[in-house]
């Protein structure tokens, strides 16, 4: 596992007095106690998640925020929240994709097994639970 460093920490000690859906904080509240970006600190929280495995959700629905994911049911509603995402984002690359390829003339295959990270190709080559922290 990767090392944590100093602001994934402060992150992280902030995320720990904020677990459960019904619990959360909102990144605005975070930017206030870090005095940091919304973007940097979407990105900490990223790294945490995908860097340490540390089970972080944010709910899109009220009370919204970022907690920390302490029980089965919490973690089922974020993968289904990411998931829904996907879809969604998918959708529209396909769609944007398609228009590029009849206005310039680009194929764009992109792959997805989501056992493992993506990789993308263009036609020519180039291409932990929060009670145990």
């Amino acid at each position: 596992m990767n090392k944590i460093d100093h602001l994934e920490k402060i992150i992280l000690k902030i995320l720990k007095k904020h677990r459960g859906k019904n619990n959360p904080i909102r990144c605005r509240r975070l930017e206030t106690i870090t005095g940091l970006s919304s973007r940097k600190i979407r990105r900490i929280i990223a790294n945490l998640v995908v860097k340490h495995r540390i089970l972080i959700a944010s709910s899109v629905h009220y009370p919204y925020g970022f907690y920390l994911i302490t029980n089965k049911q919490e973690a089922e509603t974020c993968l289904r929240q990411y998931y829904s995402r996907v879809k969604n984002v998918l959708n529209r690359a396909r769609i944007l994709s398609e228009a590029v390829k009849n206005k310039f003339g680009i194929n764009y295959q992109e792959e997805f097994n989501f056992d493992r990270e993506c990789k993308p190709q263009l036609e020519n080559g180039h291409t932990r639970l929060a009670n145990e922290l």
